[in-house]
């Protein structure tokens, strides 16, 4: 059988073309590092590898949620820390001034060093991160959301909201991004103790002022009642001296009615021992009629431009709250009422110390700073819970990219000893394909003839 000379070019040009086509592609794959670079080389593993490459590209993304989110907590705790350490140095510099051998001017420099404190303290809730006040909310802010009032500062106003600012979802679970104003520094709380601001600047004012406060050492009111103050705005049904809401039940002394005494220094120094009788009708709180009578408050109160001694009742703690603006001890006493045999209980019904000092105040004072250093921790503790838990995501999210860059890698990459071993092969090869067609083109018909 002859066959021809045509025939036999063509099938060296084929496997020659074929040679030099898996060469090319060895090639590139040992210049890349890939086993494959297009859909075309192993359409086998392009559907595999780009589920992978789509799983890899959701974890970053999470990865980098996760990270941003934590970025921000650890941003908050760390605001919080400082919080804290503003309010524990005040309960320092709180039991510092607690007695009565400083000089005045010791209780100053003691309450100026709390109202920087105080101004820290502002400033902290007023931190910015990525653009955003981390402490005010949802609502949209251009403006820090605590504004201090006053100079030096006797309040603040908030312009924020207590809601949070954002959620990170994860697998069916939520992370909120921030923490309140409220449960952060108990502003506005639901039970009426003060804010963080508030208890500095009671202390700052009772140190540099000379501010004593008699105040109720614990809710009056039975548990699960109230006792209603007038209020802003009035809360109807003022509670009467008689009603039977008292967690310790009120006794009238032998003519029915309540007598106290209270004997205080005014800002001048002068002397004032006043007597304040009530009856079952009278009131906690409420505006005082014509003579003073018809409340607990109206009547002390409607001395006050002479004694420099205020009462007032907050109806959230369901507290009385007695307040010497002349500095100094002031005595609080139950005395019969005018005929009486007996006094009644009303000092001990209303929690009322029968001395009031300045270290009694501060002492006072140091539960609030208690119940505020207590919501600050409670507030770091929450959000420390929430970082520890999505920086465990983060390293899960890290370690799931490993795995699945691995696998990507076992998919994508080139086998360089295999691909090498191949190439070298081709090549050879190839070689020899051309070394046999160069011997081919120098025959002749008459070669292949004899």
């Amino acid at each position: 059988m002859r066959i021809a000379t045509s025939q036999i070019y063509s099938q060296q040009v084929a496997s020659i073309d074929d040679l030099q086509a898996t060469y090319a592609q060895q090639a590139n794959e040992l210049s890349t590092g890939k086993s494959f670079n297009a859909p075309s080389d192993d359409p086998t593993q392009v559907g595999e590898d780009l589920n992978v490459r789509t799983t890899l590209a959701t974890e970053a993304q999470q990865g980098n949620n996760v990270q941003g989110a934590v970025s921000q907590l650890t941003t908050t705790d760390s605001t919080l820390a400082n919080v804290t350490s503003l309010v524990q140095s005040a309960r320092s510099l709180a039991v510092e001034g607690a007695t009565d051998d400083l000089s005045t001017e010791q209780q100053q420099a003691i309450g100026n060093q709390v109202d920087e404190l105080l101004q820290q303290t502002v400033a902290a809730a007023n931190t910015n991160f990525g653009g955003t006040f981390i402490f005010a909310g949802s609502a949209p802010q251009s403006t820090p959301p605590i504004t201090p009032q006053g100079n030096p500062i006797n309040g603040v106003t908030f312009s924020g909201n207590n809601e949070t600012q954002g959620q990170l979802l994860y697998n069916g679970q939520s992370f909120a991004l921030s923490t309140t104003m409220q449960q952060s520094f108990n502003l506005g709380s639901t039970d009426g103790s003060p804010s963080v601001f508030g208890v500095l600047t009671n202390l700052r004012n009772t140190l540099t002022s000379g501010l004593v406060v008699d105040q109720s050492s614990a809710a009056i009111n039975q548990q699960g009642t109230v006792i209603y103050g007038n209020g802003t705005p009035a809360v109807p049904g003022l509670t009467t001296i008689a009603a039977a809401k008292f967690a310790t039940p009120i006794q009238a002394d032998s003519t029915g009615q309540y007598s106290i005494t209270i004997n205080n220094a005014d800002a001048s120094g002068a002397q004032h021992v006043n007597t304040y009788t009530f009856t079952g009708a009278d009131t906690i709180d409420g505006p005082a009629p014509p003579g003073g009578a018809g409340s607990i408050v109206g009547e002390i109160n409607a001395n006050t431009a002479t004694t420099g001694l205020t009462a007032t009742f907050n109806a959230k703690t369901q507290k009385l709250v007695l307040t010497n603006a002349g500095g100094g001890a002031f005595f609080v006493s139950d005395v019969p009422s005018p005929g009486a045999t007996n006094t009644s209980n009303f000092t001990t019904t209303f929690g009322l110390q029968g001395q009031a000092d300045l270290p009694n105040t501060i002492s006072t004072q140091l539960g609030d700073i208690d119940n505020a250093l207590n919501v600050v921790l409670n507030a770091r503790s929450v959000v420390g819970a929430r970082i520890d838990a999505l920086s465990t995501i983060g390293n899960q999210l890290n370690s799931n990219i490993v795995d699945n860059q691995q696998q990507q890698s076992n998919i994508e990459d080139v086998d360089v000893a295999q691909a090498t071993s191949a190439f070298t092969l081709t090549q050879t090869a190839l070689q020899a394909a051309y070394a046999t067609t160069t011997r081919l083109e120098s025959k002749t018909l008459f070669d292949y003839l004899s």
